[in-house]
């Protein structure tokens, strides 16, 4: 070993930092983002379970596939003042059975950069499925933390260097 690299700290290369930091910034820049999608899902979903939001119709099942989180219903949902008739994900208490019709209210979906968030589904009545986005709530929330201290430190220097008047210079 050279006589110059004991005991010396090498130092990465500016830019090398630069764009370590910039992808640590991107990276935490995407929890909040997925905060709010989880978040609005969450709300959408119990809401229209209860009946509170949404168009309210019929909802048909037409097929279930197993799926890593349960069963995923898929089908026809017929609005009550019209005949439109409009292909769906259906949330339905239990398990789904095909041809099985249930009074739900339809949600639009949300545009959003991440997957099956803008796909729009029907609540049926006492449907909880809409608690599985809780876990992704919490997580996403505990993740947007540190990039809103970082912004809170950031305004709070901001502020203090614009509130305090500069010292008198001699």
């Amino acid at each position: 070993m050279a006589p110059a690299a004991r005991g010396k700290a090498v130092k990465p290369h500016p830019a090398v930092t630069a764009v370590l930091l910039l992808l640590v910034g991107g990276v935490l820049a995407l929890f909040p983002i997925a905060l709010y999608a989880n978040a609005v899902a969450m709300i959408d979903g119990y809401r229209a379970a209860h009946g509170q939001a949404g168009t309210p119709g019929t909802a048909t099942v037409e097929s279930a596939v197993d799926a890593r989180g349960g069963q995923v219903c898929r089908g026809t949902f017929v609005p009550d003042d019209g005949p439109a008739r409009a292909e769906v994900r259906i949330e339905v208490p239990g398990s789904c059975e095909e041809g099985r019709q249930t009074e739900a209210h339809l949600m639009d979906g949300r545009s959003s950069m991440f997957i099956g968030y803008g796909e729009p589904k029907a609540w049926a009545p006492g449907a909880s499925d809409w608690a599985g986005y809780l876990p992704l709530v919490i997580l996403f929330g505990l993740l947007s933390l540190p990039i809103v201290l970082l912004i809170a430190m950031i305004l709070a220097r901001l502020a203090k260097r614009l509130l305090t008047p500069d010292a008198p210079k001699r």
